[in-house]
């Protein structure tokens, strides 16, 4: 069966959105205070009907992985200028609960700080939430997808986890692309294409991270979601960050290692159909907009926008020009790579 990869760039940006605009409202509760609000995770969707007006928008996850698209578009691929251009732009968008990594770098940019100087150290998940439209416009040329994810992170963030996570991210992008949802696909070979595009390096956190993921996929068929959330929920986070009050809880630390071990574990253990997966990952606890939206990534992905409920997808703000910088995008991987 020929993939329609128009389809799967659809379902990859609007994928983001709504793992973002589902996720938002229940930012910073613990996944315990969530399902308690929504009676059970089955019961997501009848809450969702029933409080529309607390999913009225998406966040940062979406403004920023947006405008990389645009980046992309604008350079037919990866150009510096252009990536810096677009995320000062996201300023005047406004932001919407922005990161701190993300909105520190780039005051600085706008304000003419040079590249080096304005990036923070923040080894958060923002290079990672906005990552996806890397993955799709270089998943038939590996080694420029991952100098791009390198290269595009370090705009806002220099710590190795980041840095890390951004490629994971990317390569699982450009792995699911090709995969069939009614077919599936090797969970082994799954791993095997992630945890290669950052194995073989001297960086101890990038080890580290390797080890996690290694830990996730021995995990998965030993151990439900709540307890395979509670069990990597702040991996790899040292003091002070590391928060004692939710030992033994579901809430998923902004860390990159931790958001993308969580992330990639509910996405694995959820693969019969996206609305499942996305309502799943959106009442994981924690920094939920930012799980929901890389999470949304690899469903979407996977999945494609034909296989997404329509009210779903409505359910977005501006979902059609989401699905527009979607066609663009796919317009130039078609001069380029097609």
């Amino acid at each position: 069966m020929k993939i329609d990869y128009l389809d799967k760039f659809q379902g990859t940006l609007i994928g983001v959105a709504i793992g973002d605009t589902l996720g938002h409202p229940f930012e910073g509760m613990l996944r315990s205070e969530i399902i308690n609000r929504v009676k059970n995770v089955e019961n997501v969707e009848a809450f969702i009907l029933k409080n529309k007006n607390l999913f009225n928008t998406y966040t940062d996850d979406t403004q920023l992985t947006l405008h990389t698209a645009e980046a992309l578009v604008q350079g037919n691929g990866f150009n510096i200028d252009n990536f810096i251009s677009e995320y000062i732009k996201w300023l005047e968008d406004p932001p919407i609960g922005p990161g701190y990594g993300c909105i520190y770098s780039i005051r600085k940019l706008k304000y003419g700080v040079s590249r080096e100087e304005a990036a923070s150290n923040s080894g958060g998940n923002g290079a990672a939430m906005r990552i996806s439209p890397i993955g799709l416009f270089y998943c038939k040329d590996l080694m420029s997808l991952k100098e791009a994810a390198i290269q595009s992170s370090l705009i806002t963030h220099t710590h190795s986890a980041a840095l890390a996570g951004a490629v994971v991210i990317a390569r699982a992008i450009a792995y699911l692309i090709d995969k069939n949802p009614k077919k599936g696909f090797s969970i082994d070979d799954f791993f095997e294409v992630i945890l290669s595009s950052i194995s073989n390096s001297t960086d101890k956190i990038w080890e580290e991270f390797v080890n996690v993921l290694k830990k996730v996929k021995a995990n998965l068929d030993l151990i439900p979601i709540e307890p395979g959330l509670i069990k990597f929920s702040q991996a790899g986070v040292k003091p002070p960050y590391f928060i004692e009050e939710y030992i033994g809880q579901s809430f998923v630390h902004p860390y990159t290692l931790s958001t993308v071990a969580c992330t990639i574990f509910v996405f694995l253990k959820k693969l019969n159909s996206f609305k499942e997966c996305i309502f799943e990952l959106a009442t994981v606890g924690g920094d939920t907009d930012s799980v929901g939206a890389i999470g949304g990534s690899l469903a979407g992905t996977y999945f494609g926008a034909s296989n997404i409920p329509p009210e779903l997808i409505k359910l977005v703000k501006n979902y059609k020009n989401i699905l527009k910088i979607a066609n663009d995008l796919y317009g130039k991987f078609e001069e380029r790579y097609i």
